[in-house]
């Protein structure tokens, strides 16, 4: 039976109530249940609709009510104009506009003065070192002689301090005998060392033509440790001569910056 599993089917009823007593009220209940839930649902719905009508028509009478009793009639009275003087002159025109802007612009004249005339060159002379044909020169021709005042100015240059130079000054053994001659050579400042205080200085000095150290000062020290920089200046100044740097195969004064390291134990 495909209604079985309905409980208000009428074939399930009849079925179920097949030869017992069908006026107990049970049949009735199942056989009518359709019917009064569909007149339960629709009575209820329109009683909800009735509900919502009737609370929308008292809130719009409230609403205009109250819109009327907020109304207020206010009377107005204007004051009358004051007499107008007919003796009285009449106002004076508004001034006219400023003309419109123009720029200008202030020309001087020039002024002649008389310069005296440069001859003109001869086209001879301009003319007379040119050929016709492009010519070698003379490879074994000697270089033009230097003269004096040029002679100095290279002197000159050469008394200069450099900052660099083809072949810089050379600690004599090298790098590694300039670090053993700081090891061998600094002591360690007392107050410096109590304090705690370690650190780089920069130094800066100057190796002359002859390999000589001199102009030794500090570009960079350790703050609060002046006694890291007088130790760092005195090994410095107390090296032995360098290697001196050249420029031009020439023996030139350069200068040098190197840092002292004091590291604590």
């Amino acid at each position: 039976m495909a209604n079985w599993s309905n409980e208000i089917s009428g074939e399930r009823n009849d079925l179920v109530f097949e030869s017992r007593n069908k006026a107990y009220g049970a049949y009735k209940i199942r056989r009518d249940y359709g019917r009064i839930v569909a007149i339960a649902g629709t009575a209820a719905t329109m009683a909800l609709v009735l509900v919502l009508l009737v609370h929308h028509i008292a809130t719009r009478e409230d609403a205009v009510d109250t819109s009327k009793k907020d109304q207020k009639n206010v009377e107005v009275i204007l004051k009358e104009p004051p007499p107008v003087d007919k003796n009285a002159p009449p106002p004076p025109p508004p001034p006219p506009p400023p003309p419109p802007q123009v720029k200008m612009f202030q020309f001087t004249e020039p002024e002649i003065v008389d310069e005296p005339e440069t001859p003109p060159v001869a086209a001879t002379e301009i003319d007379k070192n040119l050929g016709a044909e492009t010519q070698d020169g003379d490879e074994d021709a000697p270089p033009e002689a230097i003269t004096p005042t040029q002679q100095q100015d290279v002197e000159e240059k050469v008394d200069e301090v450099l900052a660099f130079a083809e072949e810089m000054p050379v600690f004599k053994g090298g790098e590694a005998a300039f670090q053993a001659y700081l090891q061998n050579n600094i002591r360690y400042p007392q107050a410096e060392k109590e304090m705690g205080k370690d650190g780089t200085v920069y130094v800066y000095f100057e190796v002359g033509k002859d390999g000589s150290i001199g102009n030794v000062m500090t570009k960079k020290g350790v703050a609060g440790a002046p006694g890291l920089q007088k130790e760092a200046e005195r090994v410095i100044r107390s090296m032995p001569p360098w290697t001196p740097g050249k420029m031009n195969g020439r023996d030139v004064k350069v200068s040098m910056t190197v840092p002292v390291k004091f590291v604590l134990q």
